[in-house]
Order: C-alpha cells, then sequence, then structure tokens
C-alpha cells in the first residue's frame, strides 16, 4: 500500500470513530423521555367529551363489595390464553349461583378483559345487569347474584366478544 493509501485510510479511521462518537452523545442528549412529546408537528388538541369523561371515570371511586358478608360464593375464572379466539375463556362455561351467592370474575390471563352481561357487542341489553368493565391482569369483580336476579344471563368480554359464558341464578 502506498503511503497516500495509508494515510487517506488512517484519516477515515479517524473520521469514522470522531462520527461514532459524536453520533452516540448527541443519540444519548436526545433521548427520547417517557411521557413527553417533543416536536415541532405537535399541536395539542381541545379535549374530547369522551376524554372528560374517561378522566372523570378514573377518579370515581368504585363501589366495593364486602365479601365477608357472603357465605356462598360462585368463582368464575379468565383462563390463561383465553383472548386466542377458540381457547377456552371461563372456567366454567356455565356458572351456577344461588341467590344469595357472591359472583366472582377473576382475570387469571395476561390481557385486559371484562364480564359484561349480554350476548355479545350487539345485545340491546347489554351490561345493563353487570359490567366489570377492564380487569387487569391479577383483578377481581364481584357482585351479589341477588342484583343479577333469577335466571340464565349470558355474558361475554367486551374486548374479545368471542369469550362468552353464562350464569344462572336460582
Amino acid at each position: 500500500m502506498s503511503s497516500v493509501g495509508r494515510v487517506a485510510f488512517i484519516v477515515l479511521l479517524v473520521l469514522g470513530a470522531i462520527t461514532g462518537i459524536l453520533s452516540y452523545y448527541l443519540f444519548a442528549k436526545f433521548t427520547p423521555t417517557p411521557g413527553m412529546i417533543n416536536s415541532v408537528d405537535r399541536t395539542d388538541l381541545a379535549p374530547t367529551e369522551s376524554a372528560t369523561q374517561n378522566n372523570d371515570n378514573k377518579n370515581k371511586q368504585v363501589s366495593v363489595v364486602d365479601e365477608s358478608k357472603f357465605t356462598t360464593r360462585a368463582a368464575v375464572v379468565i383462563l390463561k390464553g383465553s383472548s386466542i379466539q377458540g381457547n377456552p375463556s371461563f372456567n366454567p362455561d356455565v356458572v351456577k349461583a344461588k341467590t344469595n351467592a357472591l359472583v366472582i370474575w377473576t382475570n387469571d390471563d395476561t390481557v385486559p378483559h371484562s364480564a359484561t352481561s349480554g350476548s355479545g357487542p350487539t345485545d340491546p341489553n347489554v351490561g345493563k345487569l353487570f359490567d366489570s368493565d377492564i380487569l387487569n391482569s391479577g383483578q377481581k369483580y364481584s357482585i351479589p347474584a341477588s342484583k343479577i336476579g333469577l335466571g340464565e344471563h349470558p355474558y361475554h368480554c367486551k374486548i374479545h366478544p368471542y369469550m362468552t359464558g353464562k350464569i344462572t341464578v336460582g
């Protein structure tokens, strides 16, 4: 290799190293911060009515059922992997509860689910008897069977409407 070739090679190595070091420090300095949006294209929008309602719902106290008042319980488990269509959803699929029982749904899956009365999202009575809203992994929802009412009532997950079950109170 000629001396000009060696010098050019060394210059390219040095320039590459400098570029790498500068890039590293610049990217480290301007790394995005979670929760902070910094963009020239960003314009804040006025809050919509549904966003305002969602914020109100976050601040609202959820009524908690005193489980110690119930000696009879009917437990339903939302199974792991139930978000995948075709997998078993609720265990048991059909739960029987006496009128003095407390019905408890527990989410054992890794994704959010719900327990919402009605046969599906197109049912005109969807959510009228009970609605757990979103149950994250490990969360529970309970309701006295007396509030659900006598008879056989279908329910589903409003996030995954193919997940269905029934509760029979009586």
